[in-house]
C-alpha cells in the first residue's frame, strides 16, 4: 500500500474530501480528514465500501463509527509496520500544507480577476455607445456583478476553510508530537527509536556503524517504595533533561518505559558509544537531588549500561537483546557501570 507521491494528485483528493465532509456534516478533525482522504485516494477499497454504506444509512458518518473505521482500516498498518503509519502522518501533514497554499493562491487570483473585470466594465461605461451596445453592456455588467458577488461568498468559504485547515495543521503537529513523545520526560519513545533505526539501516547511503546503548536505573523500584512515586517521577524528569543535554546529534535518547532508557547512536562505533555511556553514568551518579515537597536531600541515582554495535544483517531485536545482556552483566558486576556486548 502506498499513498500518492504527487502533491497535485494528493491535494486533489483532499479537495474532494472537504466538500463531502461539509455536505454530510462530518466533524472536521484529523481522524475524519484521514478517513475521507483515504476514501478518495482509494487505498483501502474495503473502507470505501463501508463508508458508502454508513453514509447511505445515517446520512453522515457518526464519530464513534469514524473512530472504529480508522482503527480497523487505516491504523491497521501500525500493526504491520510502525514506520508506514509514521510516514502516513508526515505525508498527510504535507498534503494539508499543500492544500492550504493552493487555496490561498487561487483565492488571490480569483479576487484579482473579479476586480479587473469590474474595472474594465466601468471603463467601458464612460464611453458613448449606441443603444444596442448599451443593452449588451448592461447585461454583461449585471452578470459580472453576480459573478463578483458569488466570488465574495466563495472567498468567505475559502477563508473559513483556511482557518479550519490551519487548525488541522496544528492538531496534526500536536498529534505527531504526542504519538512520538514520552509525556513524563519529554524524550522520544520506542516508536521513534525503532523508526529511526530502521530508516538508518534501510538507507543505502548509510555505510557507517550504528550502536545501541541500553540504560536501566539501579534499584529504582526500591527507591520508589522509599520516597514515593511522585519523587520517582521527579527523578525521571531530571534524567530526561540530563539525556537531552548530554546526547548531541546524531545520538537519539528515548525512554522505553519505566526506568529503562535507550540511546540510538548512528555512525558511532562501540568505543565511541561506550564513552558517551560512561559520561552519562558519571554525571548521573554525582547529580544531587532533593524533594520539591519537603526539601529532603536524596542520595544520587545510579544506572547500569549495556552497549552493542549492530552486526551485518542483524535485526534490531537482536541488537537490543545483546545490549540487554551486557546491561545485565553490569548489574551482576555490582551496578553503576558500563559493559560492552561481544561482537
Amino acid at each position: 500500500m502506498k499513498f500518492s507521491d504527487s502533491s497535485d494528485e494528493a491535494a486533489g483528493y483532499l479537495r474532494q474530501a472537504i466538500p463531502m465532509m461539509v455536505k454530510h456534516n462530518i466533524v472536521p478533525n484529523p481522524l475524519n480528514y484521514a478517513l475521507w482522504y483515504s476514501y478518495y485516494s482509494n487505498v483501502f477499497p474495503l473502507l470505501n465500501t463501508v463508508l458508502d454504506k454508513t453514509v447511505e444509512r445515517y446520512g453522515t458518518c457518526p464519530p464513534d463509527i469514524s473512530e472504529t473505521l480508522f482503527f480497523e482500516h487505516i491504523n491497521k498498518i501500525d500493526n504491520d509496520s510502525r514506520e508506514k503509519l509514521f510516514l502516513f502522518q508526515k505525508d498527510f501533514s504535507h498534503l494539508v500544507d499543500n492544500l492550504s497554499d493552493s487555496m490561498d493562491h487561487n483565492a488571490q487570483q480569483t479576487n484579482g480577476y473579479s476586480q479587473a473585470l469590474m474595472e474594465n466594465l466601468s471603463e467601458l461605461g464612460t464611453h458613448a455607445l449606441d443603444d444596442t451596445y448599451t443593452l449588451v453592456l448592461n447585461k454583461l455588467n449585471a452578470n459580472a456583478s453576480a459573478i463578483c458577488t458569488a466570488n465574495k461568498e466563495f472567498q468567505g468559504q475559502l477563508s473559513a476553510a483556511q482557518i479550519e485547515i490551519n487548525t488541522l495543521k496544528a492538531e496534526l503537529e500536536n498529534s505527531r508530537k504526542e504519538a512520538n513523545t514520552d509525556p513524563l520526560t519529554g524524550l522520544f519513545n520506542r516508536r521513534v527509536f525503532e523508526a529511526n533505526y530502521n530508516q538508518f539501516v534501510d538507507d543505502k547511503n548509510n555505510q557507517g556503524n550504528i550502536t545501541l546503548i541500553m540504560m536501566d536505573l539501579d534499584k529504582f523500584k526500591a527507591f520508589n517504595d522509599t520516597h514515593g512515586h511522585l519523587v520517582g517521577d521527579q527523578i525521571l524528569k531530571y534524567i530526561g533533561q540530563l539525556l537531552k543535554k548530554k546526547c548531541t546529534d546524531p545520538v537519539v535518547p528515548v525512554r522505553l518505559g519505566g526506568e529503562e532508557f535507550a540511546l540510538l547512536c548512528p555512525n558511532l562505533n562501540l568505543q565511541q558509544a561506550q564513552i558517551i555511556a560512561e559520561s552519562i553514568r558519571v554525571k548521573l551518579a554525582t547529580m544531587p537531588y532533593s524533594s520539591k515537597r519537603t526539601g529532603e536531600k536524596i542520595p544520587p541515582i545510579t544506572a547500569s549500561f549495556g552497549v552493542a554495535q549492530k552486526r551485518a544483517n542483524e535485526e534490531l531485536s537482536n541488537v537490543m537483546e545483546r545490549a540487554d545482556q551486557a546491561l545485565y552483566a553490569a548489574k551482576d558486576a555490582g551496578r553503576n557501570q558500563v559493559k560492552q556486548a561481544t561482537n
